[in-house]
This record gives structure tokens, sequence and C-alpha cells, in this order.
């Protein structure tokens, strides 16, 4: 922003250069004239009101209405060129909104230069009158306020692809400007209110300028005030008037304008939070926006009272025009000085859509959270994560932040597959969410897009999509599919495997079973485990031997009158400890158990959406054609949605006696999440990228376990890694890996711990984890397991 005037003029010199424009002052009879010459309208006038232009209403005799714009000398002609443009813009892109319709001269310019009785030359333009009436803050329904909120946002995502030099001028109702107009507060005689201002003032320049550069900026209408727009008897936005603060800054400024004076109302809390949902219907605020808010309201209102004194004091012909933009400020300044401004920032931030579970800037303590968590949710929830839990409140890329701001490298949760809060995903879950969201029983194009992508990625033969909203139900589904297709209704899963939290997937999952009997249609196989297993790696065939053991199964649900259903196959066995027995494992597997009648189930919810590092699923590191693929989690980056991709005739005889649906399985905005993360998988070759960082990371901990004799096996499959550790590498005692995950999370690192003895370090970060990160969680290991000796 450049600076006011020349150097060396006093700051009350530079304000007023700034603010020295004397409004037209034309008569009656010479608007009347320039209207029948220039523009070849004859009828009666009559004066509006304005700030720095001059403008009339005219009744002309065809019984159209216009309104006489003439303009400040000193607006110059490349300013209004640049006004016409973008009015012209927007009714271009966005014709739905209802802008100011110009009237050509009778030359057929936009404007004509016309010199009158005082000697200036003024430039002039006609516009067809629009239709409506003003409405006040405390007049104006809901609905209306919402409206307006829309209204906003959508002129500003009109303007979006506009721009103009002129657009940087300098302007007196530029927000970033309001510490110049200090030097008015002299202005104010009342010291309270005079105290207030500055306050505000203060408040802006230390707390909000520094940040508006980092803002989203474009050029915007800057005024869109109620005195800028009409509406009609129903309350329905008619109109959008005068351009004239056109300028180029940040994208918030707008609706501070539209918001100015809601506070005003009994309901003020609820009417900006009606304004701002209306505006993110359109364009989501931002949570920086959303946190500035409460501060360039007041920077608003300074503005307002400031500019508007000077004005009443200066300029006597718009005195009456000016001093009605003061209405209500000083009842909302003491507002925020009864509140406190802590508290008035907590409020208004929350109401503009800034999630907060406090009104005070304190947030609850990790003692209070735990204890409400355990009143409100009860005993039955999983314990928390670590002796000293954590609270998050923000997460990005690969790391998750706490309330102090503290950073954590997450390499524990697989959800958020492409990183925490990645734009692009949040974008197009924001901007499908503001057109619909509904449900499969209506056509959409979202959906069926992300099914064929789904198809598009399967082995020839899984062709048929079912959504659901979770790996449980979907897992839940196979084995309803299973059982229709094979008429079995015996299930096998590996002996510590989890496939669900369902009544049906909690059954088929035996790391929940916590003591309660196996359930009679289940029977379980040893996980290939080749170094805590019986059959061990450096035997000879020791993965087809483990394969053997499903003849087994098969003869013990035989014995209960159960034939094969559904076999169900964690392709990165993440319960288990992690596991990554050779192709011909899963290969063997399949053959019998397709061979006895049953359908094989890939369970993709741990290992889908390319952790492999090398494929988009785990099965295909085998080679094997699944009859059902279920995936979860990572699918919509956190966003719930699930899928079921399996063989057309499966789901046909599934159809004859069922039919499936879920409510909110493969909506729209689930859709649009899932797409986003396909294409993010696709656009940054994410697959690659993490079987890199599953190679750097797999070097780095074989040079860990060269110093560390706690480390006995490293398990890889992309990036999911498990680090098996032990007391003693002969003996393979288990370790508990529990101290060695309190100690990185102590150090800023998350990981969790799996398998039957609890003592495999789960590792699976986000792929986007890079090579920094990769050496921080290396150095972190490094460091707990020096500890331990």
């Amino acid at each position: 922003m450049s600076e006011l005037g020349e150097i060396g003029r006093s700051p009350l010199e530079r304000v007023r250069a700034l603010l020295e424009s004397p409004p037209p002052e034309l008569t009656l009879q010479e608007a009347a004239a320039i209207a029948k010459d220039e523009f070849g309208q004859v009828g009666a006038i009559a004066p509006l009101g304005g700030e720095r232009d001059q403008n009339f209403a005219l009744q002309a005799g065809s019984g159209q209405r216009f309104v006489l714009k003439v303009s400040n000398a000193n607006d110059s002609a490349d300013v209004l060129e640049m006004q016409i443009a973008a009015m012209r813009h927007v009714g271009e892109v966005a014709p739905y909104l209802p802008v100011m319709t110009l009237v050509s001269s009778r030359e057929g310019g936009d404007w004509v230069a016309c010199q009158v009785a005082k000697g200036q030359t003024h430039l002039v333009r006609l516009f067809q009158e629009s239709p409506g009436r003003h409405l006040s803050a405390r007049s104006m329904s809901l609905a209306a306020v919402a409206e307006l909120g829309r209204n906003s946002a959508l002129l500003g995502r009109a303007l979006r692809g506009f721009f103009s030099d002129q657009a940087g001028r300098e302007l007196a109702w530029d927000l970033r400007r309001v510490p110049e107009l200090r030097p008015l507060l002299d202005q104010i005689s009342d010291p309270e209110r005079r105290g207030m201002v500055a306050r505000a003032i203060d408040d802006f320049e230390e707390l909000v300028l520094p940040q508006l550069g980092g803002l989203r900026a474009q050029v915007i209408h800057n005024d869109l005030c109620l005195s800028n727009v009409l509406f009609t008897e129903d309350q329905r936005l008619s109109a959008i008037l005068d351009f004239g603060d056109l300028i180029h800054a940040p994208l918030i400024c707008d609706l501070v304008a539209s918001g100015e004076h809601l506070l005003q109302r009994a309901d003020g809390l609820r009417a900006l939070r009606t304004l701002a949902d209306g505006y993110s219907a359109v364009t989501p605020l931002e949570d920086e926006e959303a946190t500035l808010l409460p501060d360039l309201l007041r920077a608003r209102w300074a503005a307002l009272v400031l500019i508007s004194g000077w004005r009443i004091t200066h300029y006597p012909a718009t005195a009456e025009y000016a001093a009605g933009w003061q209405e209500g400020v000083w009842e909302m300044f003491r507002m925020v000085d009864e509140w406190g401004p802590e508290r008035w920032r907590a409020q208004v931030a929350r109401a503009a859509g800034l999630p907060s579970v406090s009104p005070t800037s304190e947030p609850p303590s990790i003692s209070e959270l735990a204890a409400a968590r355990g009143r409100l949710f009860g005993p039955a929830l999983s314990p928390l994560f670590y002796r000293s839990p954590l609270h998050l409140v923000r997460g990005e890329g690969v790391f998750l932040f706490d309330p102090e701001g503290r950073r954590y490298l997450d390499c524990y949760n697989n959800v958020p597959i492409v990183g925490h809060a990645h734009p692009r995903v949040v974008a197009a879950i924001a901007r499908q969410a503001h057109l619909l969201n509904t449900n499969v029983r209506y056509l959409h194009q979202l959906p069926l897009e992300l099914a064929q992508r789904l198809v598009d990625t399967m082995p020839p033969g899984l062709d048929t999509v079912m959504f659901a909203n979770s790996g449980s139900e979907v897992n839940d589904l196979a084995w309803r599919l299973a059982r229709a297709f094979t008429g079995g209704t015996g299930a096998v899963v590996s002996n510590h495997a989890y496939h669900g939290s369902t009544w049906v997937t909690a059954g088929l999952s035996p790391e929940e079973w916590r003591g309660e009997p196996r359930p009679d249609q289940v029977a379980l196989i040893s996980p290939p485990d080749g170094y805590f297993g019986e059959h061990r790696r450096e035997e000879s065939g020791w993965a087809l031997r483990y394969a053997a053991e499903l003849d087994g199964a098969i003869q013990e649900l035989a014995s209960r009158g159960h034939r094969p259903g559904a076999l169900f196959v964690d392709t990165g066995w993440s319960s288990e400890g992690i596991l990554a027995p050779p192709p011909e494992y899963l290969v063997e597997l399949c053959r019998r158990w397709q061979s006895a009648g049953g359908l094989l189930v890939a369970d993709e919810v741990q290992m889908g959406f390319g952790r492999s590092g090398s494929q988009l699923w785990g099965f295909q590191l085998s080679g094997i054609v699944p009859d059902l693929v279920t995936m979860g989690k990572p699918m919509g980056n956190g966003h719930p949605v699930a899928a079921l991709v399996g063989r057309r005739e499966v789901v046909e005889r599934f159809a004859q006696t069922n039919s499936w649906f879920s409510t909110f399985g493969g909506n729209p905005v689930a859709a649009a999440a899932a797409l986003a993360v396909l294409d993010i998988l696709e656009q940054d070759q994410l697959v690659a990228h993490a079987g890199e960082m599953s190679q750097r990371l797999g070097a780095g901990l074989d040079r860990l376990a060269e110093r560390h004799p706690a480390i006995g096996e490293i398990r890889r499959a992309g990036l999911l890694v498990g680090v098996e550790l032990v007391r003693d590498r002969h003996t393979k005692e288990p370790l508990p890996a529990g101290p060695v995950v309190e100690g990185l999370r102590d150090r800023g690192v998350l990981v969790g711990s799996t398998g039957p003895r609890g003592n495999v370090l789960k590792i699976r970060p986000p792929l986007v984890i890079g090579e920094e990160e990769v050496d921080l969680l290396l150095e972190s290991l490094d460091s707990v397991l020096a500890t331990m000796r």
C-alpha cells in the first residue's frame, strides 16, 4: 500500500489529502438539463443521498425511472471505466445478480463530461432505477440477512476474474488504511467514545493488519452495506448499487460491510451467524477470516464514525446522509466494552462459523475434557491414547497440533491418507455441500463417476460397486453377499484379525472377543508370521504351510454344520503385527478357499489406496483376484465413505432376495471427497512417493536395528510398517511397545502398537510424508530406544 501524500506532511495533512473530495453541488436545473441534453430524458427530477457523488432521481415522461449520477471531480475517467467494466463483467458471468443497468448517452457513450456553473467538470452517468426499497438492520428478516450474505459471496465470486490497475487506488474506505485515520480522533469530543474508537484502531493495527496480507484478496465491491442494496416487499434482494468504492482488498471486507450494523439487533449474534452462513453457502469462510472478523468489524465502525464526522463538519450538503452511518455504532462499541475484547472476539468468531467450545479464549484443560468424555461417553468407549492424553485442535499434512500450537508428527492415522485437512479434499467437500447432499435413490453424477473410477482400478470381473459409510458396514455387507451367493454359513479369519465393529463384523474380529466364546460359524487360521509363528521364515516353503492350515479350518466348520461362506483377509495383516508374506501365500490361500466354494474378501481398509507403495490395492501384490473388495477409512481422507467392489453375479444373487440401501452411503458430498482423494493420489503420484519414502524409512530402521537389539524384526508393505520389539533377539521374548510409543509421543511423534503380544510398533503415516519427516521419526525412535538399554 502506498504512502499518503508527500514525505514531510503531518499525519493530519495526509488524512485531509485522502478525504478532501467536495461533492458536486449541481442545481436541479443543471441536473435536468444534463439529463435532457446528454441522455434525451425529460421529467421530474429530485435529489438523492450520496457521500462523494451527487445523485438525482428522474421520473421521465415515458414513465421510466432513472438515477442520474454526477461523479466527484476527483474521480478520473479511468476510475469510472473500471466501475463500468466491473458491472458489465458481473452482468456477463453472473446475470442473476441484480446490478445496476447503465443507459447510454445520446452519443452512445457510457458517460459524459459536463462543465457546470461553478466551473468544475464532472463525469455523469445515467442508470435505470433499480426496483425495491432500503431496509434497516433492525427491520430485516433473517431470511433477508441470509440472502444478503449469499449475494455478497456471489458478487465476490463474480468479480474473482476481474482486475483493473485502478483497483489499487488510494481510498479512505480501504479498511487497511484505518490506522491512518487516527488523527481524526480529536474530532470526537466525548472521551468515552474517543477511547472506544482508539482501542479499536490499536487492536486492528496490532492484531489484524499484519495478517491481512495472508488472506484471500481480489477486486471487491467494498461497500455492500444496507445503503447499497434494495429489497422487494417480501424482502428478497432486488438490486446491488454503487460500485464507487471498488478496490483490490481482502475478500472478507465485503462481508464486513454487509454486517456492519447487524449487531445492533436484539438477535445480533444470530443475525451475524445467518449472514455468515449465507455467505459460506457460496464461499466458505476460512478460519483466519472468521478469526479476524470481530476486529475488522470494529475497524469498520471506527471508519464510519471518523469519516462521517469529517464529512459532517466539512461538507454540510451531505451531512444528513453521512450522519446516518453512525446509527447504532456507539451501541455496538459499548457492547464490546461490556463483554471485554476476548469474549467479544470468541462470540463473533463463533457466530462467523469458527468452531469454539467456550466463549472465553482459554481452552478447557486436559483433565476437564477427559472428565467430560468419561461422563458423557460412558465406560464402553475405547480408552484414550497415551498416559497423558492429547487434546488436538488442528491438522495439516502429516502434522497434528494441540491448543498451544505444539505439533506432532502423525505416523499412526491411516485415515487422512493424502494428509490432514488437504485443501483439495476440503474444497471438494465444501463445494458439493453447498450444492446438494442427498442419496443414491436420486440420480447424481458424482457417485456414478466414483464407482467407475473404482472399477477401473480393479481386475476384470470386479465390476459392481455398493457404497456405505465405514469399513465395518461394507465388511458386514460382504458377509451377507457371501452367504447369499454360496449358501454357506461359515467364515474364516486369522487368529487376531479385526474386520469391524458391527454385531456381525465384531464376530469376525478375534481381536475384539476378549475372552468371549468364539462364534460357532467362525474358524481361525494362523497368520503367516514367519518370526514368532510355528512356521519360521528360514524354513523352505514356510508360507505355503500356513496356507495349508485352511484345509483344517474348512473341516472344522464342516464338523459344526457350516459350509464355506467367506474368508476375510486384511491384506496388510495389520492386527496380526503387520506381516509381509510372499505372494505365494495368498495365492494358495485363495486357491484352496475358492475351490471349497467360498468367496474371498480382500479387506483393504488398512492397505488400500496406495499404502503398499507400488499398487493401489494390497491384494495386487500377490496377483490374486478376490471375489469382493472392501475399502473404508482412507477413501474420503476422513469424510465417512466406504465401498464394496465385487463380481456382478454375486450381487445379482443377493438381489434375488435382498436389496441394499444406505441413506448416506455414496452421497454426493462423500463421493466428492473420495474423487478428490483419487485425483490427488494420481496427480501427485503419491503411490510411487509412498514407495520411495518406504525405502528411506526401511533403510533407516535397518541402521537402527544394528544399534538397538530391541528391534527384533522390521516388516514393511510400503508405508505400513511393523517393528517387532524384543527383550532378547535369541529368545525373542516380546518387549511391550507401550513405553516406546509413550516416549515417541513425548518427543512429538505419534505411532501405534499392534499384534497379539502388543509388542509391534505400528507405523502408517499419511502418504504425503516427506524425507524430513521420515528422518524426524527415525531420530526420535533412535533417541527413545537409547533410553531403554
